[in-house]
């Protein structure tokens, strides 16, 4: 008899299936540039975290003019030193500090567009010093029907008064654009977009960052999202193949 497999493991088996397909997240022109972010890497010479988010953005923007790209990739399963405010002290007593997700930095103010058709689930803001800022939670499903979750953060303030929880999302629907500091969550702009195969009944406080002893735990319900963004090979922009 063959063995059930998790509705989880169903999830990736699809996504990383050749029936996946899916509309770009954001309109990405040109080769984008793949930053380090790690713990102890620099920028431009220049030791990370910068001392303030108008420096961290310059920082990031000469890079990308540097590299001649427009749109730059912060890796998933990477693990930083960003993450100083009082909301990443683990409940498990270690900082969380391993990132969940991917962000992709580009201008304020670029659309960002559904890459499914999909129901809007979450609408909030959660403002704290470097927490999401305006946030989005969009729930999609599989073919088979299992339900699964795209996590949007440091949007524009904008969508939390065009978006409410059930509205639908027609693949390809430009449905947010990308913040500006301070008011999403007061770092450089980028969107954060995060897969999310179980949101444990969280909601909005579903965590974006995770500590180093529990990143297993979280990588299987926020695999690598990859698969969104096939400008880049996925190896690029795994953290944890880079730290090996």
């Amino acid at each position: 008899m063959k063995p059930l497999r998790s509705p989880c493991a169903e999830i990736r088996d699809w996504l990383a299936s050749g029936d996946f397909a899916a509309e770009p997240v954001v309109a990405i022109r040109g080769e984008p540039l793949v930053l380090n972010l790690a713990r102890g890497s620099t920028l431009l010479g220049e030791p990370l975290p910068a001392p303030s988010v108008e420096r961290f953005s310059e920082l990031i923007d000469a890079a990308m003019r540097r590299a001649g790209a427009r749109f730059a990739f912060g890796r998933w399963g990477e693990d930083r030193d960003l993450y100083t405010s009082a909301q990443f002290a683990g409940n498990d007593g270690q900082r969380r500090s391993v990132h969940l997700g991917l962000d992709l930095f580009c201008a304020a103010g670029t659309p960002i567009c559904a890459p499914l058709p999909g129901v809007v689930e979450i609408v909030a803001n959660n403002a704290r010093e470097l927490d999401y800022g305006p946030l989005v939670i969009v729930r999609h499903a599989t073919p088979g029907g299992l339900p699964f979750w795209t996590l949007y953060g440091h949007l524009a303030d904008g969508v939390l008064r065009s978006l409410r929880a059930g509205m639908p999302l027609v693949a390809g629907e430009a449905f947010a654009a990308v913040g500006a500091p301070p008011d999403n969550g007061n770092w450089p702009p980028h969107l954060h977009f995060q897969l999310v195969l179980d949101l444990l009944g969280l909601g909005r406080d579903f965590p974006g960052v995770a500590s180093q002893r529990e990143q297993r735990r979280w990588f299987a319900l926020s695999p690598n999202p990859a698969c969104f963004f096939p400008e880049v090979p996925a190896a690029a922009l795994d953290g944890r193949a880079a730290a090996a």
